[in-house]
């Protein structure tokens, strides 16, 4: 005789003094993620993927959140940055140099410029954009050091942002809150002159 299955036992346990497990702790190969090093910043190919038919994007910059959020835009828009590059019909994440803009976000957030920066995004939908959010708050910053034959060598072990210490994520009440946040809003528009990515103004 089948066993029948048991159904869920009530309780009023509630969620709101939970803390979300944050995705930086798991395992993230399919997860939008966005890479900065040596002066460039280059998007991963699960956001290529989720963008399936964007060529160019703009990139927001919000300094009060630490937010960094990617939009798919227009060849004609303003700031329009290619991201992506095209080989036998396969599209590839294309890394955008921008040294100025490099430096600008490392220093905004206490970041050693020699190391590689890696930050884990979201994929949303606002109104009529489509658009990554990252929070630079979470970045993961993994060590470079120089080897005695002058190459350098990337540590695979990150140094997480202090803000991950002692905690596991935000709290779940606190996360239900958030959702209804205009993610515009304080962002600025990074734009390129002579090669670099360069801060212009807000959005």
């Amino acid at each position: 005789m089948d066993r029948q299955e048991e159904e869920p036992k009530q309780t009023d346990v509630t969620l709101d003094r939970f803390e979300l497990c944050r995705d930086e702790f798991f395992a993230h190969k399919r997860q939008p993620g966005l890479t900065l090093s040596n002066g460039k910043v280059q998007a991963n190919t699960a956001c290529i993927r989720k963008m399936k038919d964007v060529d160019f994007v703009q990139i927001l910059i919000n300094r009060e959140t630490h937010k960094l959020a990617i939009r798919a835009c227009e060849e004609e828009e303003l700031f329009s940055l290619r991201w992506v590059r095209e080989n036998k019909g396969i599209r590839y994440p294309r890394a955008i140099t921008g040294r100025i803009f490099f430096m600008k976000v490392c220093a905004l957030m206490g970041w050693n410029p020699d190391n590689k920066i890696c930050m884990l995004g979201h994929f949303y939908r606002a109104n009529e954009d489509v658009l990554f959010l990252f929070d630079m708050d979470y970045g993961e910053e993994y060590p470079r050091e120089v080897r005695e034959d002058g190459k350098k060598k990337t540590s695979r072990v990150p140094h997480f942002a202090p803000s991950l210490e002692n905690v596991f994520g935000p709290l779940y009440a606190d996360h239900q809150k958030s959702l209804g946040i205009n993610l515009y809003q304080g962002f600025a528009v990074m734009s390129v002159r002579n090669g670099e990515l360069r801060s212009r103004e807000r959005v």
